[in-house]
């Protein structure tokens, strides 16, 4: 069965080596994989306005890649996004401290943060630049704040 990943953990420390430790919380959720680290690569859900990595246990993207023709050729480029997602994916194993080494193309991606914030999405999490993340959550709650009072009738 996946994982599943909720919750916020925020403003943990990159070290010179690009160590990071990833939220108890979710390493506990890993436990009984067979790859005792997560799988990482870029994330395109956000598109170029946000640079972030989604992260999960070797079992989504084993899935993900089992459900994958490698021969045929699919509309919309597909092909060429996955290619591209499993060509970037990296296994990161745990150290026994609970630490992932991001290899530097990954911290170029976030752009070379001193903190990260992970931030569970169900059956993946993502790895945010701290500062970018802090920004994203308040405009996602300002934008859900002003859903509602449209709504409820403004706010009344």
């Amino acid at each position: 069965m996946a994982a599943f990943f909720r919750g916020t953990f925020e403003k943990h420390r990159l070290d010179k080596k690009a160590r990071v430790s990833v939220p108890a919380e979710f390493r506990n959720r890993l436990k009984n994989q067979p790859f005792e680290g997560i799988v990482a690569f870029p994330s395109l859900r956000h598109g170029s306005k946000h640079r972030v990595l989604e992260c999960s246990g070797a079992d989504r993207l084993d899935q993900m890649s089992a459900s994958i023709d490698p021969t045929q050729v699919m509309p919309g480029g597909t092909s060429q996004t996955i290619q591209m997602l499993l060509g970037q994916a990296r296994d990161l194993a745990f150290d026994g401290d609970g630490r992932i080494v991001l290899p530097d193309q990954f911290v170029t991606h976030l752009g070379t943060p001193e903190q990260v914030t992970f931030v569970g999405q169900g059956p993946f999490f993502e790895i945010w630049e701290a500062g970018a993340f802090t920004a994203r959550a308040q405009a996602m709650l300002q934008d859900g704040l002003a859903a509602a009072d449209k709504i409820l009738g403004g706010g009344q």
